[in-house]
């Protein structure tokens, strides 16, 4: 049910994957390839088997690890994103396993936000200080265990969101057993249980943020490969001697990173000069054949967005009047 609704609802959410129940029902693979992935919907690793890897030995953690990431791999995903079983990974050999494993990221719970979090990368930061200890809200009904240093309600989410906001953070939210609280249809209480008509209101209010601009709903994967491709990006802007364009360039973006994996779009933020206001910015691709972007030039700054792919995209601003049908 929650799914559909977060379909209706222009929403999503990253589904846990604990291999070892994946690899005896192929029904679960397919119901994610074929039905959540199409939609929006991420995933991240779980563990083989849903074990609380603090309490494990070293050899034995790593082992569930890279068998939670080759079974991931089997199923034709590409393994981004881990989320530890119990909220896990406070242990630094713990958080090692994971990262030679083959994961790029690790959230985990803490009883406290000490140090660093639940805000991740405010301000000017430009990644976590590390990408295995990535915290987490605890959604958490106050009835299940009486942990009052979760998130209870949505009067706490939309406080925490408020101040996310305001420092242009990251906010990774967790939530188990939705709407499996003992008293919605019947169901039965599940672990760590979260009230649904708590839930459906968080969502909305993520979605009333989003289309006003003031966030990026995404997955842990997206978010991710994009700050990583971020951070290698290098580009360059010219004048482009071969157009018979007056105000042609060629704009060169790249990462260093396969782009077959790391395969999200960058933005770029473009400033003109007063005299192009009026004009439209059309963005070609590098042989010129396809316009991949056409904008009017209606303030001093613009956002573009591309794939930083080692190439050089062709910029033209031109007078353009868009053809009336």
């Amino acid at each position: 049910m929650e799914n559909q609704w977060l379909i209706e609802h222009d929403l999503f959410i990253d589904y846990e994957i604990v291999s070892e129940s994946y690899d005896r029902y192929p029904t679960l693979q397919r119901y994610l390839i074929e039905e959540l992935i199409p939609h929006g919907f991420g995933w991240f690793g779980h563990g083989h088997a849903h074990d609380h890897q603090d309490e494990l030995d070293y050899e034995v953690a790593k082992a569930s690890f890279f068998q939670n990431y080759e079974s991931m791999k089997s199923y034709v995903l590409e393994p981004v994103s881990y989320g530890y079983p119990y909220g896990a990974g406070l242990l630094p050999e713990t958080r090692k396993a994971l990262r030679e494993s083959g994961f790029l990221n690790g959230r985990l719970f803490q009883p406290e936000f000490e140090g660093y979090g639940p805000y991740i990368m405010p301000g000017d930061e430009t990644e976590p200080p590390d990408w295995y200890a990535l915290p987490s809200l605890r959604m958490e009904d106050n009835d299940f265990q009486g942990r009052s240093q979760a998130v209870n309600n949505p009067s706490e989410f939309k406080a925490h969101m408020e101040q996310n906001i305001e420092l242009g953070s990251w906010l990774i939210s967790t939530y188990h057993g939705i709407g499996f609280d003992g008293e919605t249809d019947g169901r039965h209480e599940a672990w760590g249980f979260y009230r649904r008509d708590y839930f459906y209101e968080e969502m909305l209010y993520v979605r009333e943020q989003r289309e006003q601009g003031n966030v990026w709903l995404a997955s842990m994967d997206d978010v991710t490969l994009n700050v990583l491709q971020r951070n290698g990006a290098v580009w360059d802007l010219e004048k482009d001697a071969n157009s018979p364009h007056v105000n042609a360039y060629r704009l060169y973006l790249d990462d260093g990173l396969d782009n077959d994996f790391y395969r999200m779009p960058l933005t770029l933020r473009l400033r003109f000069d007063p005299d192009y206001r009026g004009r439209h910015l059309t963005v070609y691709s590098p042989d010129g054949g396809e316009v991949l972007n056409r904008e009017l030039i209606d303030s001093g700054n613009m956002l573009i967005t591309l794939p930083p792919a080692g190439v050089y995209y062709r910029f033209i601003v031109e007078e353009w009047e868009p053809v009336v049908f």
